[in-house]
């Protein structure tokens, strides 16, 4: 005789109704035993039983094989799958935090950066200011509070730690959070001092200058305290001249691939959660060499994570979720759509701009300068980096992905727009740049039948290239082309000039010399007789 099924716990929780109704449709299928199910699924007796017991919610193929088994309808119960992972997944804390970078209290679920947490430690062991710089992307915030300060936070001997994240007024928020920490061994950590640089949006004041820079370092050189100052690339570029920023910054690199496999594996190890082989390496390998890669890849596993199938995250969850396309778009459309018209038509400039292809094939990296001196083309930066499409360091931009040129619909659309203005556009850039590359030599620049050939193009009907203006390096190379071309016709025009009269005076010297031969010619005669 059967052993008769273990009641379900009290209680009305998302998993238990699941339980109740897979026990459910089990009766009304005549109540076959596991054993008779397990040979009508192809499954095994224990993970059906398991299905229905109400304490582990089962993977989305053990329910199918459990309902198919019961005669039940697999799609409907693959939807109210998708229902109750969703319902849990609110219930349970996500072990990834999305494209947002990590905070404080995120230090348990914070892995793959211990060795530079560890030595950002030991610098502020040995001296009083600690400088930790990065790109736009590569997880220096995150590095900051949830490795540095909770390390921190939860030492043996914790010191007094305050954090400081510039805001509308930076000086005064600053003595506020300096007022709070007067032991000399307290340690203050300071944040995104890139956001002093950005442009203030309008109605919000103005952006701060070198001054208000300079101004604000010489406060935190004061301060009575230690400091872990932590700033963008291009900024410590620009302040590179200051005393605080005098010695050696630790910069963040890159993760190496076995960090990313502890980015991946260790928080769902935590959430009681597998990763599938096929899955970490497709990950892995989609983020390591990436400019942003670490954000997107953190997007992609929240993505997955949510569509994960029992406690396992699975590949085909991975590409139900968009994959790193789907972080991508997601995070893309949702910046697009903030921006108005005016720095929407400079984000798309600047976007083109950065999907011409380098030596490798993969996106280049270009000079801020490239990539246009219209007003607003900084903030929209700014906007681009922050959603983690783009990545900014020192003072070039490059895309965050390969994945945003390739699977971002809206950018696709635009480069698939009009091929050959487009094409025509990146030579022009390339020439431009050759030119500067040069130092400015006037023998890369265009002359003759091929700046006439781009004159023509240029004047042509119905030619888009309006759609890819030219920028301000790409203006200034055919202004000089065209000075070149003026100077050279000028040139030309005086050379045919003096052929010219070279040539008439000549025939003038051959007719006065065919006169005098003919005169002379004609009184020999006369002198003979």
């Amino acid at each position: 005789m059967a052993r008769r099924e273990r009641p379900l716990d009290p209680g009305d929780s998302p998993l238990l109704r699941f339980a109740a109704d897979l026990r459910a449709l089990r009766e009304r299928a005549g109540s076959p035993t596991y054993r008779q199910l397990a040979l009508r699924a192809h499954s095994s007796a224990a993970s059906l039983s398991v299905a229905a017991g109400g304490r582990r919610f089962p993977t989305l193929a053990v329910t199918s094989a459990y309902v198919r088994a019961c005669g039940g309808d697999v799609g409907e119960w693959a939807d109210r799958w998708h229902a109750v992972a969703a319902a849990l997944a609110r219930r349970r804390p996500p072990p990834y935090a999305g494209p947002a970078a990590y905070t404080a209290a995120d230090g348990d679920r914070f892995f793959g950066r211990e060795r530079l947490v560890e030595e950002v430690v030991e610098r502020l062991r040995r001296d009083r200011f600690v400088v930790v710089t990065g790109a736009s992307g590569a997880g220096t915030t995150s590095l900051l509070q949830a490795g540095v300060v909770h390390r921190l936070a939860t030492a043996e001997d914790p010191p007094a730690v305050g954090t400081f994240v510039p805001g509308p007024d930076p000086v005064a928020e600053l003595a506020r959070g300096l007022a709070r920490l007067p032991d000399p061994d307290s340690v203050l950590v300071v944040d995104q001092l890139e956001r002093l640089q950005a442009p203030a949006p309008a109605g919000r004041g103005r952006s701060a200058g070198p001054a208000d820079l300079s101004g604000l370092l010489d406060v935190l050189r004061a301060a009575p305290c230690r400091l872990v100052l932590g700033l963008r690339t291009d900024l410590h570029d620009r302040l590179a001249g200051h005393p605080l920023l005098a010695g050696e910054p630790l910069t963040v690199p890159a993760p190496a691939p076995e960090d990313l496999t502890r980015v991946v594996t260790e928080p769902a190890a935590a959430a009681d959660c597998t990763v599938e082989d096929r899955l970490l390496a497709v990950l892995v390998a989609g983020a390591h060499r990436q400019p942003g890669g670490l954000p997107l890849l953190s997007a992609a596993l929240l993505a997955t994570w949510r569509h994960r199938d029992g406690n396992r995250l699975t590949l085909a969850g991975f590409h139900a979720a968009g994959g790193f396309e789907g972080a991508v778009t997601r995070g893309a459309e949702a910046v697009w759509a903030e921006l108005a018209d005016g720095p929407r038509q400079r984000a798309r400039d600047v976007l083109l701009r950065l999907t011409e292809p380098g030596e490798d094939g993969a996106p280049r990296a270009l000079d801020r300068r490239e990539l246009g001196d219209a007003p607003g083309t900084a903030a929209v930066l700014e906007r681009l980096a922050a959603a983690r499409v783009l990545t900014l360091d020192h003072d070039r931009a490059v895309l965050a992905h390969g994945a945003v040129a390739q699977g971002w619909p809206r950018l696709a659309a635009w480069t698939a727009e009009d091929p050959e203005a487009l094409r025509r556009r990146r030579r022009l850039t390339r020439a431009a740049r050759a030119w500067e590359e040069s130092g400015r030599d006037p023998e890369t620049l265009w002359r003759g039948r091929r700046l006439a050939e781009e004159e023509s193009e240029a004047g042509a009907p119905g030619r888009s290239d309006a759609a890819y203006p030219p920028g301000g390096p790409e203006r200034e190379f055919l202004a000089a082309c065209a000075t070149a071309e003026r100077a050279r016709r000028v040139q030309d025009a005086l050379r045919d000039a003096r052929l010219r009269a070279q040539r008439r005076l000549i025939a003038f010297l051959a007719g006065l010399l065919i006169s005098v031969s003919a005169l002379a010619a004609a009184t020999v005669p006369l002198a003979v007789r």
